[in-house]
């Protein structure tokens, strides 16, 4: 089995929310020694955050990375995300810089992030990248958290370009901003007949919405292995015991079990 055939049946399936753990590192041999990292932790996806290394506009340096970094991950799959700075990214591309480097290098990986909001031919990039990978369709608001119709239209939306799985990351201003968050993602998935959805609220407040993702229908969280890509990420072996408690709790009310 591949590794982009097994991404597809991780994030497809009901039930387990799957981990990913984001690789911020700077150079090639740093990005290589936290794929090990992450191959030995207990991250079921590594996603290399390529807006972070130096050499992004090196087409060439960037496949050599990819390439070095599967190798390391075995059977673990690779999600490709360049995230841009108006998506609270650490770099800016143009517009057919980022298809290219999605396009040449992106297709090498098993999963890659497409910001569905960015100007430009985002259809018809999704529609190449379908292809070859799981297409993850992608936005983030850091300045607050829309309403719950603007967040699950927006869920649909990416799906309706072309998205195997929309992604919404937002940030709170308050309590009820979580709550808003999580109630979107179920009202979303009820809305895609029941297709896979990546949801988030952001910083310490959110980190209920990332340890509840199996109750809110989002099939990947994200949580860090040293440096954190998004506030309120937490380590990945302390958000496998969040999800894993919440799991069993569900398993013994489902179980007819007593409190």
């Amino acid at each position: 089995m591949s590794n982009t055939v097994k991404a597809q049946e991780l994030l497809t399936c009901d039930g387990f929310p799957k981990i990913c753990a984001p690789v911020v590192e700077t150079s090639q041999d740093g990005i290589i020694s936290m794929a090990e990292a992450v191959y030995k932790s207990e991250a079921d996806i590594m996603e290399w955050r390529v807006d972070f290394y130096k050499d992004f506009h090196n087409i060439e340096a960037v496949n050599k990375t990819v390439s070095g970094i599967r190798e390391v991950l075995k059977d673990k799959p690779l999600l490709f995300t360049f995230r841009t700075v108006h998506e609270g990214g650490a770099a800016d591309i143009s517009y057919n810089d980022y298809a290219a480097l999605l396009s040449e290098t992106g297709v090498n990986a098993d999963l890659v992030d497409v910001e569905i909001y960015r100007q430009g031919d985002i259809k018809g990039l999704i529609s190449t990248l379908k292809n070859h990978v799981v297409v993850i369709g992608s936005y983030h608001d850091f300045s607050g958290t829309p309403p719950t119709e603007e967040i699950t239209d927006r869920l649909v939306y990416m799906k309706n370009m072309g998205a195997d799985i929309p992604k919404i990351a937002v940030m709170p201003g308050n309590k009820m901003d979580v709550t808003r968050l999580m109630e979107a993602s179920i009202i979303a998935k009820e809305k895609l007949g029941g297709g896979p959805v990546i949801t988030m609220s952001m910083a310490a407040a959110g980190l209920i919405s990332r340890a509840a993702a199996e109750f809110t229908g989002s099939v990947l969280t994200f949580g860090c292995i040293g440096k954190p890509s998004a506030p309120g990420q937490i380590e990945v072996e302390r958000l496998k015991k969040l999800i894993e408690g919440l799991h069993y709790t569900q398993e013994r009310e489902n179980g007819h079990g007593r409190a």
